[in-house]
């Protein structure tokens, strides 16, 4: 039993030899059936490139599995970051927006009009003016200088691939069913009918991310591990590397700064020299005179002893030292 239909006119009837009163034109379409693009919601559809057709008679299924794509800006890459600004009518950049305003501004520059799928509010094209929109999109694909159009791939991309299946339709007892229901024949109902299933996959999505063959990182551990396989170098080596370079300026610095100490130090060393043998003369006499004096006291004690005596001569002896001293 069908679940859906769609009655589609296949646009060849009535074509005859190239003697007959009706001969093909280019707006006529040789093709039985629709055309049908899967996009994301962010991009506008392109149709008459990225589509796929759908023929009548068959019941067509489509499998879609959800990729998300995401590409290198420079200078790994050669794509259009999402914070460029938009292409005008479109709320985010993509190929698709990008091809069709091309094509708008070309037919707007050759023709003054546009047509129904193009953005925009100018005049919609009149049949009479399709055969200057068809010089003029013939003229864009075969252009590779002023009308050609370099669409950049957007950094993040968000496709949809695809897996398509047909089955032949109808049955005898569907075809019976739908003549009497819409009040055809058997022939006209398998000729004009068609059935579209789209569901997903699965309910996930794939990601497909593009990467940086070589980085800063990656370049700074092959060179430690070169580093590390063929001279034995580690961390340890690079601390004592930079310890024997501090080592050696070190030794530089105190050259250059020696010869300005070795001038100051004559004039200290004559002011010490000078200041210790002064004091060592008075210590060597204060030294003298104390051995003498102690044995003068020794004397007078053995053959003089008298308390007063001593004292007085202790006293003089102090008052001796202390004149000394001054």
């Amino acid at each position: 039993m069908m679940e859906q239909g769609l009655e589609v006119d296949d646009g060849a009837e009535g074509l005859e030899d190239d003697d007959g009163p009706e001969r093909l034109v280019d707006e006529t379409s040789l093709e039985a059936g629709i055309r049908v693009q899967i996009h994301s919601q962010d991009e506008p559809p392109y149709i008459h490139q990225l589509g796929f057709g759908v023929s009548p008679g068959f019941q067509t299924f489509v499998s879609c599995q959800e990729q998300r794509l995401t590409y290198l800006p420079q200078p790994w890459g050669n794509c259009r970051s999402s914070a460029d600004p938009s292409i005008p009518g479109y709320d985010s950049y993509s190929i698709s927006a990008c091809h069709l305003h091309c094509e708008t501004q070309l037919v707007l520059q050759q023709c003054q009009c546009r047509m129904v799928h193009m953005p925009g509010n100018e005049e919609i094209c009149s049949p009479d003016k399709l055969r200057c929109v068809d010089k003029a999109l013939e003229l864009l694909q075969k252009s590779s200088g002023e009308f050609s159009c370099a669409c950049e791939t957007p950094c993040n991309l968000t496709r949809y691939g695809k897996e398509l299946s047909m089955v032949k339709i109808p049955s005898k007892g569907s075809a019976r069913y739908l003549s009497r229901k819409y009040h055809k024949s058997e022939d006209y109902i398998r000729e004009n009918f068609l059935i579209l299933d789209i569901f997903f996959e699965a309910l996930n999505y794939e990601t497909i991310e593009q990467k940086k063959a070589y980085d800063v990182a990656g370049l700074l551990g092959d060179i430690g591990g070169q580093m590390g396989l063929f001279i034995g170098a580690s961390i340890l080596t690079i601390l004592e590397i930079l310890d024997y370079i501090f080592e050696v300026l070190k030794l530089r610095l105190q050259r250059v700064l020696r010869p300005q100490k070795e001038e100051k130090r004559p004039q200290q060393q004559s002011s010490t020299v000078a200041t210790v043998n002064l004091q060592d003369t008075k210590s060597k006499e204060v030294s003298e005179h104390t051995e003498r004096n102690a044995e003068g006291a020794t004397f007078t004690k053995t053959f003089l002893p008298n308390h007063h005596h001593h004292l007085h001569h202790h006293h003089h002896l102090r008052h001796q030292n202390e004149d000394f001293a001054c």
